[in-house]
C-alpha cells in the first residue's frame, strides 16, 4: 500500500530538510537513505501506536512558492488499520517545533517531485546511522549553534536542530533592561541575574 501526504513550510530547503533527516534518526525511524536535498528514506519502525508492522517512508522535497513542499510517501506492508496519518502528524509536529514553523498540509501530484528530483543534480545517496547530534547538509553555511552544532542560516533566531534560541540578548527578568554578559546583576534595578 502507498500513501501520500504534501506538506508546505516557508522556509529554506536546507533548514527543512536538516529537521526532517534528525526527526526520522532521532524519533520515528532508523537508518536514513539520504539524496542530499532531494529525498530521505527511511525504515518504519515496529508500531503498536500507529498500527504498522514495517515498511518505510520517502520524504521527497522540493522548492514551492516561497519555501518547500515535502511529499510523505508511505509504503506500508501492513495495509489494514495502519494509520499513516497519524505518524505524518507526529513526524510533522517534531519537525514543526525543530523548525518553529507550522507545516500546512497541501495538494500536489507526486509527479512534480520526481520531475524535479529528475531534472536536480544528484550528489549520490548517503546513509546515516541513528545518531544523537543532527545531520547537517555539507552546503549549509552561518550559525553554528553551541547545544548540538547544527548549523543555521545567517540571522536565524533559533536552531533547526534542537530550537535552542540562537539570538540571546540578556535581559534583566524585573525590568527588561539589557544586562552585561559578564555582570551578575541588573545595572538599573540589581535583581540578580539568574
Amino acid at each position: 500500500m502507498k500513501r501520500d501526504l504534501v506538506y508546505y513550510y516557508d522556509r529554506p530547503l536546507n533548514a527543512v530538510f536538516s529537521a526532517f533527516v534528525q526527526a526520522a534518526n532521532q524519533q520515528f525511524g532508523k537508518n536514513c537513505k539520504i539524496d542530499q536535498g532531494k529525498t530521505i528514506s527511511f525504515a518504519l519502525n515496529y508500531s503498536f501506536k500507529y498500527n504498522m508492522n514495517g515498511g518505510m517512508v520517502t520524504a521527497h522535497f522540493m522548492p514551492y512558492a516561497d519555501g518547500v513542499a515535502v511529499n510523505l510517501r508511505y509504503t506500508i506492508v501492513q495495509a489494514f488499520g495502519a494509520r499513516y496519518k497519524a505518524h505524518a502528524a507526529d513526524l510533522t509536529g517534531y519537525v514543526n517545533n525543530l523548525l518553529q514553523a507550522a507545516g500546512k498540509l497541501i495538494e500536489l501530484d507526486i509527479k512534480l517531485f520526481l520531475k524535479y528530483e529528475a531534472e536536480t543534480p544528484s550528489v549520490g545517496p548517503i546513509l546515516v546511522q541513528s545518531q544523537q547530534t543532527p545531520y547537517v547538509p555539507p552546503e549549509a553555511s552561518g550559525i553554528s549553534c553551541p547545544r548540538c552544532s547544527a548549523l543555521n542560516e545567517k540571522g536565524a533566531r533559533f536552531c533547526v536542530g534542537c530550537g535552542f534560541r540562537l539570538l540571546q540578548d540578556p535581559v534583566c527578568k524585573n525590568c527588561g533592561a539589557t544586562l552585561s554578559p559578564t555582570g551578575n546583576f541588573c545595572p538599573v534595578c540589581g535583581t540578580k541575574k539568574s
